[in-house]
């Protein structure tokens, strides 16, 4: 689902925005102030939001889990002089 994707992206462009603020308090010397600690803060805020969206997808069935296995390709053994079959939709 596209929609998910979308999310996940938005609330990681979220995370490193929120740590280039932390950066640029801390390089102006606004440390103590709170600014960099309140933007890290909100770094980690935004990256467990997406891991528990990510865990919810899951849950919900929205995104499927796969296994990353060299061996296999869609589920059958590879032969070492065998070409990859075209994929439907490529």
């Amino acid at each position: 689902m596209w929609w998910v994707k979308l999310i996940v992206v938005i609330l990681l462009l979220a995370a490193v925005i929120s740590l280039g603020r932390a950066l640029m308090s801390l390089v102006k010397g606004q440390g103590k102030e709170g600014k960099t600690m309140r933007a890290l803060a909100w770094r980690v805020g935004f990256s467990v939001a997406v891991f528990l969206f990510i865990i919810l997808s899951m849950y919900m069935g929205w995104v499927q889990p796969h296994d990353v296995n060299p061996t296999l390709r869609y589920g059958e053994p590879i032969d070492a002089g065998e070409v990859a079959p075209a994929r439907e939709g490529e």
